[in-house]
């Protein structure tokens, strides 16, 4: 994967006010702010010697969002009051306010728009990010350690999991945000299990279920609590629109449910899954 930075953040001061809270993050950031006045985009991007990889479009209006994406600038739109007449299609991300933006919230549109992987969840030992095509390798090795897919099923075959993997990232993250992440070592960024966010159907709605898996050479030294902790964590701080989370595990998996009740979750019956009896365990976000 070719690697980007966000370098550049260009708008016009007409749509967005010349003077905003936004020069100050860029600034603290290293990001270099180009203002527009009259001129197009493409105008813009060319009289700056502007690297379009490298460049992230705030925008007001439905021509700044076309020119953007004419040139494959990533594009963040921007309801102002003083253009409501503009129907702002053509962004996958849409604020109602300046104050809803930070530096991380434009290094994940400028992200998205690339297919860079989103670094999510930060722990003492970890870090959650988005999977890649390119992380299949490590994955196949993962699921491959004995006794690591007991309680879990396994990988697809490579060309199975390739389609299937590349229709999640491109479904799952996208549209929602979250997902089935990598759980990576922060000190050698080594893949050391999966853990995230799914969703399954139950009598006709859709509830949030976490799924963990640790790799075997880790196991019992915390990292599942560890993990777990930070992902419920973040699902109450990021509103998933849920106000419970599921977890289901085979009662042979002892030390999964050891780990459930020392999170907080509490049981709640049992259900058929794919012909397997599990134990149902709920956490109350709210």
């Amino acid at each position: 994967m070719k690697c980007r930075h966000l370098k550049y953040v260009i708008y016009n001061k007409q749509e967005i006010g010349q003077k905003t809270r936004i020069s100050g993050i860029l600034r603290r950031h290293s990001i270099i702010e180009i203002l527009m006045e009259s001129e197009s985009l493409r105008e813009c991007v060319r009289k700056n010697n502007i690297p379009v990889e490298a460049a992230l479009a705030l925008a007001a209006t439905d021509q700044m969002i076309r020119e953007a994406n004419e040139l494959s600038v990533a594009v963040l739109g921007y309801r102002n009051p003083m253009f409501s007449s503009e129907e702002l299609y053509g962004t996958d991300f849409l604020v109602e306010s300046l104050e809803e933006i930070d530096y991380y919230f434009l290094e994940r549109v400028y992200q998205r728009k690339h297919g860079l992987p989103w670094r999510v969840i930060e722990t003492s030992r970890c870090y959650l990010r988005e999977m890649t095509l390119l992380d299949l390798p490590d994955l196949y090795e993962l699921y491959g350690q004995e006794g690591m897919t007991d309680y879990m099923e396994p990988l697809y075959d490579k060309e199975e999991e390739y389609a299937y993997a590349k229709a999640y990232i491109q479904n799952m993250y996208r549209y929602y945000g979250y997902g089935m992440w990598l759980v990576k070592d922060r000190n050698t960024d080594k893949l050391i299990g999966r853990a995230g966010f799914d969703h399954f159907e139950s009598e006709g709605a859709y509830l949030l279920e976490m799924g963990y898996a640790i790799s075997v050479f880790r196991q019992r030294q915390g990292y599942g609590f560890e993990v777990c902790q930070a992902m419920l964590a973040y699902a109450k701080e990021a509103e998933l629109g849920f106000e419970q989370i599921h977890c289901f595990v085979q009662k042979e998996n002892t030390a999964s449910l050891a780990l459930l009740e020392k999170l907080g979750f509490r049981f709640a019956g049992s259900k058929i899954r794919n012909e397997k009896k599990l134990f149902w365990y709920v956490f109350d976000l709210k």
